[in-house]
């Protein structure tokens, strides 16, 4: 079969990912900090989402922005475990057409990517009002995309952590 010509050539997210690493780690990103293609496709066949599969296909639904963070960042615990926590790999899961991939630290508010939207490069990110393990929730797009949406994240998490507002100064 042809290479598809729509295909990107070579990693398209991945030096942005690898940018947040100094960027609010002050240390340069290293090979360590991310994983390896065999590493991270071994960990995503294990996973929930893969058991679920995609049209029955055992594959797990990996838009590319998504892919690349892994490969950047998938061993780097300092920038995904925060106040929010995104899911290793071996972790995402499938629910309500929507593949999972972070959770507020309170277990309150998950969010994922459409299934149907997979295909795209780096698709729209929506957000879930109660945890994965509630029954019901309402699903609200965020407005950017998984790369814009992580960037602002790990962005607001890391301006927020350590600055003091002008009350808890005088405090």
């Amino acid at each position: 079969m042809p290479a598809d010509p729509t295909a990107p050539s070579g990693p398209v997210f991945l030096p942005l990912f690898q940018k947040l690493v100094p960027a609010h780690l002050e240390t340069p990103w290293s090979p360590e900090d991310g994983m390896e293609p065999g590493e991270l496709d071994a960990l995503l066949a294990a996973s929930p989402a893969a058991e679920a599969g995609l049209r029955g296909s055992g594959e797990v639904p990996m838009p590319l922005a998504l892919y690349e963070f892994h490969l950047a960042l998938g061993n780097c615990p300092d920038l995904l475990e925060t106040d929010h926590f995104f899911w290793d790999a071996d972790e995402l899961e499938i629910l309500d057409g929507f593949l999972l991939f972070l959770e507020d630290a309170g277990e309150t508010t998950v969010w994922g990517l459409r299934l149907e939207d997979a295909e795209l490069p780096d698709p729209l990110v929506w957000r879930r009002s109660t945890g994965a393990d509630s029954e019901h929730g309402v699903w609200t797009c965020e407005g950017g995309t998984f790369s814009e949406f992580a960037t602002d994240l790990l962005d607001w998490t890391f301006d927020e952590t350590g600055d003091e507002t002008e009350d808890e100064a005088v405090e």
